[in-house]
């Protein structure tokens, strides 16, 4: 009996003890969370709300050599923002972020001169506070017409050289091309 006793004793101690460490560790974190808390509200209090109008005109760069060659009808296409975009002089889209793409239409060269074709549609990128913005590849709209979101390239060879294949259309990496956005989007900007 005095042996049992002496184990209730032990683990009444270790609970004990263990109830202190939990008491201290959380004395302790509290004030550190506080303080995440408070900064995370600072910067939410720091940032503006700003509309990006629809339309707005931006460069991205591909970030891959794309070619008629290899690439597929719904391939998906990566490029980059190159530069930050700013509104009233608040970035809403950072440098180098991702802008998504698609190969929307292939032709592989032909005999007789003819060039390969490459169609390449602009699909969407994120704002700095995350969400999706649309893009398209040109300024105007034209009704519901996804045509106006297609870039073609063409490569284009004399008529001479009839029974020469033509060439693959290729988009080096590092192309420069303007997109739009194709919507407006109230965006928290830091």
């Amino acid at each position: 009996m005095l042996h049992a006793q002496q184990i209730l004793k032990g683990q009444a101690a270790r609970v004990i003890s263990f109830a202190l460490l939990i008491a201290v560790l959380t004395a302790h974190s509290l004030p550190l969370a506080a303080s995440n808390r408070h900064e995370k509200q600072e910067k939410v209090a720091q940032a503006t709300e700003v509309v990006l109008p629809d339309g707005t005109e931006f460069t991205v760069l591909t970030t891959d050599e794309i070619s008629s060659k290899t690439a597929a009808e719904g391939d998906a296409v990566t490029f980059k923002v190159e530069e930050d975009v700013k509104i009233n002089g608040r970035v809403v889209i950072t440098k180098d972020t991702i802008v998504k793409g698609t190969v929307s239409s292939v032709e592989q060269k032909g005999r007789m001169g003819k060039a390969g074709k490459l169609g390449i549609r602009i699909e969407s990128t994120k704002t700095v506070d995350g969400q999706k913005l649309k893009l398209r590849a040109s300024k105007g709209k034209e009704g519901e017409d996804k045509t106006t979101n297609v870039i073609l390239l063409s490569v284009l060879v004399s008529p001479f050289f009839l029974l020469k294949h033509g060439k693959d259309a290729v988009i080096k990496s590092g192309t420069k091309l303007k997109v739009f956005s194709d919507q407006e989007l109230k965006v928290l900007a830091p």
